[in-house]
This record gives C-alpha cells, sequence and structure tokens, in this order.
C-alpha cells in the first residue's frame, strides 16, 4: 500500500498513540459541554456561530464541519481543519487518510473548487523521518481532487498527529450544512461503515492476539484492512458535486460514527432521523463485536467517511441518478421523522465488498 522507500515505511506508527484515527477526537457530549461553557453555543440545533450572531454573509461556522463566508454573490468561502493521529502504519497512507479526511469536511458542505490545504503536522522525534511520507500522502490525496499543499506547521509531539487546513470555494446556493433536513427526507450514505475495527484488526494481525482476531473475523483480516484503507483514500468530492444539488442537509461521518453524526443532524434540523440500513464493510461486524466498537449501533467511530445527505422525496430518484452516474457507492440508511433525536429501526446489516 505504500508509496514511500527506505525505513519511515517500516514505522508502526500506531505504537506511539493511544488512540487512532478518528476516534482520538473529544466525544460529542464533551464538545458540546466544552462550547457552551465558552460561550460559542447557545442551545441545541443553534450556535452563537451562525449567522444570525454576526453579519448576512457568514453563512454558518461553529457546530458544522466547516464556516462559510459569502465573499460576492457568486463566490462562497469555506474553511476547516481536522487532524488525528495514525489510524494505520504506513506513512504514506496515514497522509493519504489525513488528507482525505481533512478535505471531506469542505466537501461535507458541497464545497469541491479551488481546493488548498495547510498542513499540520506533529511528530514524535522518534519517527521524524516519516515525515516525508506522510507529506506526499497528503500531496498525492490532495492532487486527486485538483487539490495543493500550499504551507503549514510542523512540530514536535508525543502523538503523531497529521491533517490541514482546508479551504475550497462554492456558488453560495451550491453550499450545505447539517441543517435543513425536513421530516420525510431520504437519508443516503456513501461509503460503508466499519473502518475502525478494520483498522484495529490490522494494528493486532501481527501481535500476541492475532490468531484470536483472525478467528473472529469472516475474511483474511489482511483483505478487511485493505478495503478500508481504499474506502478512506476514496475522495467525497465526486459524491458532494452529485448530492449538493438535491440535498437539504449534507454532513459527513467520521469520530461521531453515524449514529452521532446523525444526532448532530437531527438536532441542527430540529427533526427526528430513523436508521434503517447499515452498509458495513464485509468482516467488520465480528471484529467489532471482537473489540466492543458497537458498529451495528452505528457507534463506531468512522475515519474519512462517507457523506450523509439528508433529500426532499421528491428528488431522491434524481439524487440516485447523479450518484451512479459519477460512480459513487451509496446506500438508502433511514429517514427523517417528525420527532427527535436517533433511532435503530430494526437495522438491516448490509455487507459490502470492495
Amino acid at each position: 500500500m505504500s508509496d514511500g522507500s527506505g525505513d519511515a515505511s517500516d514505522r508502526a506508527l500506531t505504537e506511539y498513540a493511544e488512540l487512532h484515527g478518528c476516534s482520538c477526537k473529544v466525544g460529542q457530549g464533551d464538545l458540546d459541554a466544552l462550547l457552551s461553557e465558552a460561550g460559542l453555543r447557545d442551545g441545541p440545533g443553534s450556535t452563537a456561530g451562525d449567522a444570525a450572531g454576526r453579519d448576512g454573509d457568514h453563512l454558518f461556522g461553529v457546530g458544522e464541519d466547516a464556516a462559510a463566508r459569502r465573499l460576492r454573490a457568486d463566490l462562497a468561502l469555506v474553511s476547516t481543519v481536522d487532524f488525528f493521529t495514525p489510524v494505520v502504519d504506513d506513512p504514506y497512507d496515514f497522509g493519504r487518510i489525513a488528507a482525505c479526511n481533512a478535505a471531506s469536511d469542505a466537501f461535507a458542505t458541497g464545497a469541491t473548487d479551488e481546493l488548498s490545504c495547510l498542513v499540520v503536522l506533529g511528530l514524535p522525534r522518534e519517527v521524524t523521518d516519516c515525515a516525508a511520507d506522510i507529506v506526499a500522502g497528503m500531496a498525492d490525496a490532495l492532487a486527486a481532487v485538483d487539490g495543493e499543499i500550499v504551507g503549514g506547521h510542523t512540530v514536535l509531539n508525543p502523538w503523531p498527529l497529521a491533517g490541514g487546513a482546508v479551504t475550497a470555494t462554492a456558488h453560495p446556493d451550491d453550499v450545505r450544512s447539517s441543517a435543513g433536513a425536513a421530516p420525510g427526507d431520504v437519508l443516503y450514505l456513501t461509503k460503508p461503515l466499519g473502518t475502525q475495527p478494520a483498522a484495529g484488526a490490522l494494528r493486532t494481525a501481527d501481535g500476541e492476539f492475532a490468531e484470536t482476531v483472525a478467528e473472529a473475523a469472516s475474511r483474511p483480516v489482511e483483505t478487511i484492512g485493505a478495503e478500508a484503507v481504499d474506502w478512506m483514500t476514496t475522495p467525497n468530492r465526486d459524491a458532494a458535486r452529485a448530492l449538493r444539488e438535491h440535498a437539504s442537509a449534507l454532513t459527513d461521518v467520521t469520530g461521531f460514527g453515524l449514529r452521532g453524526q446523525s444526532r448532530t443532524l437531527a438536532a441542527r434540523s430540529a427533526v427526528g432521523v430513523e436508521l434503517t440500513r447499515l452498509p458495513v464493510i464485509d468482516g467488520t461486524p465480528a471484529l467489532s463485536r471482537l473489540f466492543g466498537y458497537g458498529l451495528e449501533r452505528g457507534e463506531s467511530a468512522e475515519t474519512s467517511g462517507g457523506l450523509l445527505a439528508a433529500v426532499p422525496p421528491d428528488s431522491a430518484a434524481d439524487a440516485e441518478a447523479a450518484l451512479a452516474d459519477a460512480d459513487v457507492f451509496f446506500r438508502q440508511v433511514g429517514r427523517v421523522t417528525d420527532g427527535e433525536d436517533v433511532e435503530l429501526v430494526d437495522p438491516t446489516v448490509e455487507p459490502v465488498q470492495r
């Protein structure tokens, strides 16, 4: 999987962190409390950083995947920052995943043009020779979506960290947020779930629990892990371009998992969500049960996950056609209700192979 060379590509980066990928992020409840204590959140579904609290050109900010500002009638600027610890040991793949994940927060708003990234990189002194491979992976992933690295900041840090501050542009009419979903809307997801248990299995594949993990898996651990890396390095740009014309609300599924991100959409839109289908990387449910990650409850953290879109029912057929034309994976995973919070309704767990 590596495009790097030399000793750096063999370093076990994940051994330098206790938490991995998007699972290293502050929990949803703790984050809400932090924002409230800092005076940045007025209450469920609203934030002091919203347009109403600033000026008419500030479209949204705190509480969303990114901040958006209207620069002129035909141009909006979206900015975001995202970084995390390694979810895989290969430095080049870590860079690719980190860049895809950071860019996804811009794509989740519908902003897909003029993409640029200021790299955020932190490494323990023992693995600084991994830096070039990580940044090369980031550069290649960004180039694949017509983006580029324009600078950054690098520090020594006890845990490895990689990601970036990303900016992108869109027409203001194309910008979406997690607010706007309405009862009756159909929910679509554009990548299968299961990256956390897949990556966890990879990290233990050569350790003392390798046999236990292999026995729990229904497929070779290396195959499950390789498919997870493929999904984590699949950018969400094409999905965003296909969905933004049709979606009433849009976000991406990362550290909070499908259930947590659905909860954010529900709160921001003042609606309820029913989840009825969980597409998962084939082989990950058993691994999740072994590790206790809660995948079959929609609670497993996702790293560089897919977009979650709410689409009005009269636009659903057009949205599906647009996704199919763009060759984007998608599944209908639930619906928006006039209730509140998130409910799993006897969900179908669907195994997906790459």
